[in-house]
């Protein structure tokens, strides 16, 4: 994880994202872009049209609020001493990158060169309350192929201690496994949890702890039978193993690309409290 994508999608939450990205790319020694999408009205193929005789003021306008938030982002790197003043050496391992088009496409488009990207979501005071699953968040994790990590609030410190992974013995976990081998490694504890179903495949869990003992990484397994949701289980299982970060993998309800989430997946991205890694 060498090289990791922070995209600046929300301005209310631009300080807590680079905070976050910071702390995550200092953890695993790796290089951070910060990466701010500016939408570029200009480009979009409009034909000329009577009702459409504002659109040069529109695109005015677009331009100089996208002019204002790169200035307001470019001031925010300085303050926290991520972009050099004058006469001031640069902080290694981070760059940032501004560039216009429509966001997912940009965002999509640098993700191919980048190991992981990052999803820091602020702090929500209440407990039950469900974080917004943004179509943003949505398009990356479905079509970047690059593994995300989604996080919510404040990171501990030691917030690779414990480790959950939700298997399956699906593609879509055995990506997400691999990909998170960096920081299952540095894990004290790994746990694989299984909920027997009839799209669940448990007979591959021993598969998957030898996979992981020849990486170096001890797992213990828990099976376990649930009436209720999948996605709330889960969440309950690993909240009952003090896990502090869970891999999983992201899920639709077909092969086909489609803007609908699996249930779980959904659930998670809604309720976990807990960073969550997710590959597809």
């Amino acid at each position: 994880m060498r090289s990791i994508l922070l995209p600046l999608s929300d301005e209310r939450q631009d300080r807590h994202s680079l905070m976050v990205g910071t702390q995550i790319a200092e953890l695993v020694d790796g290089h951070l872009t910060a990466f701010l999408p500016l939408i570029d009205f200009a480009s979009l193929p409009v034909p000329h049209h009577p009702l459409l005789a504002g659109w040069d003021n529109m695109v005015a306008e677009s331009l100089a609020f996208a002019e204002r938030r790169e200035a307001a982002v470019s001031k925010l790197l300085h303050e926290l001493k991520l972009l050099p003043g004058p006469g001031e050496e640069g902080r290694p391992n981070f760059s940032f990158e501004a560039v216009y088009g429509n966001d997912e496409a940009v965002i999509i488009d640098a993700a191919l060169t980048h190991d992981l990207v990052i999803f820091a979501r602020a702090d929500w005071t209440d407990d039950d309350q469900k974080v917004p699953v943004t179509p943003l968040l949505k398009c990356t994790i479905e079509t970047a192929g690059r593994p995300v990590l989604i996080t919510r609030g404040e990171l501990e410190t030691d917030w690779t201690r414990t480790a959950a992974i939700a298997w399956n013995g699906s593609l879509e976990a055995a990506h997400a496994v691999t990909a998170a081998l960096p920081l299952l490694s540095r894990a004290e504890a790994v746990h694989i949890v299984i909920f027997p179903t009839t799209r669940t495949d448990s007979t591959r869990a021993q598969q998957l702890i030898g996979y992981l003992d020849r990486h170096g990484i001890q797992a213990e397994l828990h099976i376990r039978d649930s009436e209720a949701p999948i996605g709330a289980a889960l969440l309950e299982t690993v909240e009952n193993l003090s896990a502090t970060f869970l891999v999983m993998g992201g899920y639709t309800h077909s092969r086909l690309r489609q803007t609908l989430f699996g249930g779980v997946t959904h659930h998670v991205l809604e309720q976990a409290r807990l960073p969550v890694f997710m590959a597809r």
